[in-house]
Parts: structure tokens; C-alpha cells; sequence
């Protein structure tokens, strides 16, 4: 019988380890905190406007809205600043 050595090492059996991925939701966890540490630090704040991505789908959340055109201003201040992050 074979007494093991510290060069046989390479030939036990070893753990697999599965590398585990940060979760793809890592990112808008956190600009939801952000988000709600402002709203709180502001009670001035009157309307929110979220819209949570994921492969293949967009699901819109927000405040009423009382003032259409408002609104789409403030979309287009969001898509202009996204291009020009870009």
C-alpha cells in the first residue's frame, strides 16, 4: 500500500466549487435605496418615476401624474441625459 505524499496531493479528490454570480439585480437594489434615502430626506419630493428592466420586458411604476406634458418633459430630460452618459 501506497503511503500518500505531498506530491500526490494533486491526485486526491478535490471540491467542486461553483462560482456564484453577484445577483444581476445587485446595481438597482441599490439606486432603490438611494431613491428612497432622498425621498425621505425630502419631504418636498411630490412624484416618482421608476422603470425596472429585465431581459425582454419593462415594467413602469410611478406616482399619478397630474401633469402630462410635466411628464414627458422629465422623460426627456432622462433620455437626454442617458446619451449623453453614453
Amino acid at each position: 500500500m501506497k503511503t500518500p505524499s505531498p506530491s500526490d496531493a494533486s491526485d486526491s479528490p478535490r471540491l467542486l466549487h461553483i462560482d456564484r454570480k453577484a445577483p444581476a439585480n445587485r446595481a438597482a437594489l441599490q439606486v432603490l435605496e438611494e431613491a428612497a434615502a432622498y425621498i425621505r430626506a425630502h419631504p418636498e419630493v411630490e412624484s416618482l418615476i421608476l422603470m425596472v428592466g429585465s431581459p425582454g420586458q419593462c415594467k413602469p411604476f410611478m406616482t399619478p401624474v397630474d401633469n402630462p406634458l410635466g411628464f414627458i418633459g422629465m422623460l426627456e430630460l432622462m433620455k437626454h441625459d442617458l446619451f449623453r452618459e453614453k
